[in-house]
């Protein structure tokens, strides 16, 4: 009995453990579009208009990026790099006053890339005690773990990627493992496949090996928790349509290969028993509840190419789901029928994806310009702001304020 009851004490010692960092994560920007991936955040207010005195700091970072940052505590943590030089950078810079706290240089072979595209393309992400960079070459894959004090921890190697347009998945966080994905296209004679790497020892998991496409794709995975089910890890390719996965053993649970005919950049989004994905000329709105049946028909609608981003993550605020379109327009439909609401187009091309604080969605254009729309079935733009340098990066919150990444700046505009 007494065993019996110091078991019952541990298990309970750790549930509280597990259940206190689950909590705590929530106000933490751990991943691309935050904890959950999301996109929205509703823990801080941020100013809908502002001037250059309402910035707290602004910081020159070295290199160049396309990353998003994310933050743990008091903690900034981003990627750029020297293109030319072949180089990259794993900075962690103190969100109180912006001064870098440590800096990392990382040798990264050459690698093919689009124009508007870069070695530190991939967002990071972190946990209460490391946080993990990826960089993709041909010749490798290097993915790393540092402690908060800059401090290698492991260092694992993997297979190059062969393609037209270089990397940009990002990296996403399970309970145990780092997930990323490694997709070549059709002429390349490596293999593709999806990785769940142990975060304590960078050692792999589980690997699937999946099919190439004409074109690979970039986009970030995401792990969806329904209430009374079993986790899934959600993929969107053009191989392979939509895929749910265990993320504890890299099992396949559900595919739909026809969902996706083009090359995938945005990421898929959860909302309400529904998974929203993008390709190059159509949005789909699947439902998830549906899936694990072969025979049913999980398609709720699709979106034609002229309200569907390309490059841009959707971003679904209660029943209303927001669509920023590569060319700037941005659009607003109902998400369980998909009636569009709205289309307006307040600025100018867009990469970066937008996020929801308190009600209002932020997003940056290629030029550097933010737009700030109130996420509303009826348009209500509240600004457009420059900041200085162009930009295809995501805003991210932290405990002083909202954090903008340009091509080769980092700053803070304080919370309202």
């Amino acid at each position: 009995m007494k065993i019996l009851n110091n078991y019952l004490l541990y298990s309970w010692f750790l549930l509280l453990i597990s259940c206190s960092a689950s909590e705590n994560e929530k106000f933490q920007w751990t991943r691309f579009r935050g904890y959950d991936g999301s996109g929205i955040d509703s823990n801080w207010s941020t100013p809908v208009t502002w001037d250059s005195t309402d910035f707290r700091w602004k910081t020159r970072l070295p290199g160049k990026g396309n990353s998003s940052p994310v933050v743990w505590g008091s903690t900034i943590f981003v990627s750029s790099s020297d293109d030319e030089r072949n180089i990259g950078y794993a900075l962690a810079i103190d969100e109180r006053d912006g001064k870098i706290i440590w800096k990392k240089e990382f040798k990264v072979t050459d690698l093919s890339m689009h124009v508007d595209n870069n070695l530190a393309a991939p967002t990071p992400a972190v946990d209460e005690s490391q946080v993990y960079f990826i960089w993709y070459s041909k010749e490798k894959t290097n993915l790393t773990a540092l402690n908060h004090d800059g401090i290698l921890q492991w260092e694992a190697e993997f297979d190059g990627i062969e393609c037209r347009h270089g990397g940009g998945s990002s990296l996403l966080l399970t309970d145990r493992y780092v997930v990323f994905t490694r997709e070549q296209e059709d002429f390349s004679s490596l293999n593709s496949s999806w990785i769940a790497v142990d975060k304590h020892t960078g050692t792999t998991a589980w690997e699937l090996q999946r099919e190439s496409a004409s074109a690979n794709s970039f986009s970030t995975p995401l792990l969806v928790k329904m209430d009374n089910q079993a986790a899934q890890l959600i993929f969107a390719s053009q191989a392979h349509g939509l895929t749910g996965v265990d993320p504890e053993t890299g099992q396949i649970i559900w595919e739909r290969k026809e969902m996706l005919p083009a090359r995938v950049v945005a990421s898929p989004i959860y909302s309400e028993g529904l998974i929203i994905a993008c390709c190059k000329g159509e949005a789909v709105v699947c439902n998830l509840n549906l899936a694990t049946n072969p025979s049913a028909d999980i398609l709720r609608y699709s979106l034609p190419r002229n309200v569907s981003p390309y490059v841009p993550t959707p971003i679904a605020v209660g029943e209303l789901l927001f669509l920023f379109m590569d060319n700037g327009i941005v659009v607003c439909v109902n998400c369980a029928t998909g009636d569009l609401l709205w289309k307006e187009k307040p600025a100018g091309p867009i990469y970066g994806s937008p996020v929801s604080v308190d009600g209002n969605l932020y997003c940056m254009t290629k030029e550097g310009k933010v737009i700030v729309i109130r996420a509303n079935s009826t348009y209500q733009l509240l600004g457009i702001y420059e900041l200085g340098e162009g930009s295809f990066s995501t805003p991210v919150m932290c405990r002083s304020g909202m954090v903008f990444r340009t091509f080769s700046q980092l700053m803070i505009l304080e919370n309202s």
